[in-house]
């Protein structure tokens, strides 16, 4: 018989988050429950000395995936199943595709899913890459030895019972039915229990989504191109956490987007391309007339009050997206 545990999410602090599910598995180890603070979600709190797993297993195209570095700078959902689940697996996919849907795209640019498979012997890559396309395309499928698997399961504070060996033929295969949540830091951050709901999940994600981002971005603006060859852009990067690095700026309104800045050359002013830029911690840089400031190299048809967007990249935040409000080539 199947079964799953569901931990309670009134007056829990941290259930041990064991609870297995799936098609001929046995109940987990009894939840140690422990008084709960007040919590702004609905989910359960994971302490932030849970860790994503530090595993490397292989991607549903067949690459190496190194878990813990992708999950930098992103908020991932970690859920261990199996392509040939006939509910758990599917049900849970669907309703994480769903938040996902309720998401805006600046959110979604900050949230990962990954499932890792339990069977590695029939979860192929190609049979992964299938299975969560059904859901979202952009799902991560890992598969990988069952030693890592089981490692990375176990970090995760999440059972998983391997198949037996050499089975055949429609086998169950027994494995958590919670999704596990971790923070840009690969810190723990909530557990999502079966069954807990699209929209419930996506308010959780939304909340957890503002908490998690110390990077705030204000003033962008792109003047209207004077030049077809490039023109200037402005904002003010805000950084209420750690220090980090902006790395890189993107957007469809120009081929390329550069950083530069103004520095004195022999007694005048020299504009001197960045490849980065460190934002302090608790500090805030501005891209401004007269000093740093951005480059849309070859931009398209700008016109004024259109608004455009462009994506930062931060070496600790992550993806951000904002949009630029064009104004005037003299503004």
């Amino acid at each position: 018989m199947r079964t799953f545990a569901r931990p309670a999410l009134a007056g829990l602090g941290l259930a041990l988050v064991a609870g297995t599910a799936a098609c001929g598995s046995e109940a987990g180890p009894a939840a140690v429950e422990q008084k709960a603070p007040a919590s702004p979600y609905k989910a359960t709190m994971l302490p932030a000395a849970y860790k994503i797993p530090d595993v490397r297993l292989t991607d549903g195209d067949g690459k190496p995936y190194d878990l813990a570095e992708r999950a930098k700078g992103k908020i991932s959902l970690l859920f261990f199943g199996y392509t040939h689940c006939p509910d758990i697996c599917p049900t849970t996919m669907a309703d994480a595709a769903g938040a996902m849907s309720l998401l805006t795209p600046a959110e979604r640019a900050k949230v990962q899913v990954v499932f890792v498979t339990a069977d590695p012997a029939r979860d192929t890559p190609k049979a992964l890459k299938a299975f969560l396309g059904k859901f979202n395309p952009s799902f991560v499928g890992l598969t990988g030895p069952m030693k890592t698997i089981q490692r990375a399961a176990a970090d995760a504070k999440v059972s998983i019972t391997p198949p037996p060996a050499h089975a055949k033929g429609n086998y169950p295969v027994s494995h958590g039915s919670n999704v596990m949540t971790y923070g840009p830091d690969g810190g723990g951050r909530l557990l999502f229990p079966y069954q807990f709901g699209s929209g419930d999940m996506a308010k959780d994600l939304k909340t957890l989504i503002a908490k998690a981002a110390p990077i705030s971005v204000t003033g962008a603006q792109i003047r209207v191109p004077s030049s077809p060859d490039v023109t200037g852009g402005y904002l003010t990067v805000s950084n209420a956490g750690p220090a980090d690095t902006l790395t890189g700026v993107t957007s469809p309104a120009a081929k390329t987007v550069e950083m530069h800045r103004m520095v004195m050359n022999g007694g005048s002013m020299k504009m001197e391309q960045m490849k980065a830029a460190p934002v302090p911690a608790s500090g805030t840089v501005a891209f401004a007339k007269g000093g740093m400031h951005l480059m849309f190299m070859k931009p398209g048809n700008l016109k004024v009050g259109q608004t455009v967007p462009v994506t930062l990249r931060f070496a600790k935040a992550g993806e951000m997206r904002v949009n630029a409000k064009v104004v005037p080539a003299g503004a």
